[in-house]
């Protein structure tokens, strides 16, 4: 008998080492996940100048994304953490930035500024550097076909932006366009596709007219759009000016039979600043709150609860491509750039815009782009027509019927 209570004895106290053991390793690892260094997102958006409205909006998806992912477990079992600079809405003040990010602060990861002006000086940074920048505000293509490897879209291609009300015009018999907008990348990117569209549709281009960045002041510009007498008016135009040139065509009671404002009509402010002004001004997107995408529902109702307002598409579109970054962070299995870099071009997903995908240059070839109208004091997707919210209210209303 004391045989065996002596081998119980030794095999208790072998069991309760073992699990003393254990119950130290699993405490240490748990102490090694605590004190990892949290992996650091960095990027500079605008949040004075210019552009300003659409980097706010840039902003809070991004740290939307981020709070709710910490709040998940955070990234490859690490938590997250956003490094954030205004720059401004001056390109060679994002490009020290970006150095700073990857320099000074030794970031993990980066994510694009707003906006194609800034997007392709500041992602020269990361080509240099040899880091991945996910674009999620960047819709020219021009800015991908420099050969820099290490940047991906995440708009639709601006050459598509257009589609829409050039073919609602042409459903409409309108034969004349003019084309105005700010002398930077983006607007160029939307322009470029109107020469050969109207030619394809019978209609010609009578005025195109890109004005300086900072402009407020667009009377001679309206005067000659005036002259001009176009049916159509595409005006690849940010917040400020949208507005400033909305309120000029009014004093000078020019009104066309469309009037598309691609940046700035997209902002959910330009309805409320405009007023009834802004009804019957069309502009297009990316994204709507209403798309049947994976998550966009859920997307629509935290960002309304954090932000006490609805998103706009610029915010979709930095959630959405901080969703996407991070799955290329996790199919690499770590932060070796190279391997997210092989991931995000080539792999395929779903998004709150659709399906992810980019052709071998890193410019998007899966979202497409959408026409919407305000209506109401609303935004209303009118084009395509299979995902219509309503139908287009035509003509553009004169001004003194309103």
């Amino acid at each position: 008998m004391s045989s065996i209570r002596s081998t119980l004895r030794r095999a208790g106290a072998f069991a309760a080492a073992a699990a003393f053991a254990a119950a130290c390793a699993f405490g240490a690892a748990s102490v090694r996940a605590a004190d990892q260094k949290p992996i650091v997102i960095g990027a500079a958006v605008s949040l004075t100048g210019a552009y300003a409205d659409g980097g706010k909006y840039t902003l809070q998806g991004y740290e939307l994304w981020v709070k709710q992912q910490n709040a998940h477990g955070g990234l490859l079992g690490r938590k997250l953490e956003l490094k954030t600079y205004d720059d401004q809405s001056d390109a060679s003040v994002g490009i020290r930035l970006y150095e700073k990010l990857v320099n000074e602060d030794h970031v993990d990861l980066l994510a694009g500024p707003y906006g194609s002006a800034l997007t392709a000086p500041t992602s020269n940074v990361a080509a240099r550097y040899k880091m991945v920048m996910f674009c999620p505000e960047d819709a020219a293509p021009v800015t991908f076909d420099r050969g820099n490897r290490y940047i991906f879209q995440g708009l639709p291609q601006a050459v598509h932006y257009v589609d829409g009300v050039m073919a609602m015009a042409k459903a409409r018999a309108l034969k004349t366009v003019a084309l105005v907008g700010e002398d930077t990348p983006f607007p160029h990117a939307i322009g470029s596709a109107v020469p050969e569209l109207a030619k394809s549709d019978g209609m010609t281009v009578v005025l195109t007219e890109y004005y300086p960045h900072n402009t407020s002041d667009f009377s001679a510009l309206v005067q000659k759009i005036k002259a001009a007498n176009p049916d159509v008016l595409l005006a690849a135009s940010f917040v400020p000016d949208s507005i400033a040139l909305l309120r000029q065509l009014k004093q000078a009671d020019v009104a066309p039979k469309m009037v598309y404002e691609a940046i700035g009509g997209s902002d959910p402010a330009f309805g409320p600043a405009a007023g009834k002004d802004a009804d019957g001004v069309l502009s297009s997107t990316a994204w709507s709150a209403d798309l049947k995408t994976p998550g966009n529902g859920e997307f629509v109702k935290s960002f309304t609860a954090e932000y006490g307002r609805a998103p706009d598409y610029h915010s979709a579109s930095s959630f959405a491509g901080l969703t996407v970054l991070a799955e290329a962070v996790k199919r690499a299995g770590g932060l070796d750039q190279e391997k997210i870099r092989e991931q995000l071009a080539s792999m395929k997903m779903e998004t709150l815009f659709g399906q992810y995908s980019v052709d071998p240059s890193g410019k998007q070839v899966g979202y497409q782009a959408y026409a919407q109208q305000w209506q109401g004091g609303r935004q209303v997707i009118v084009y395509p027509e299979s995902h219509a919210q309503g139908k287009l209210k035509f003509p553009f209303a004169s001004w003194r019927g309103r």
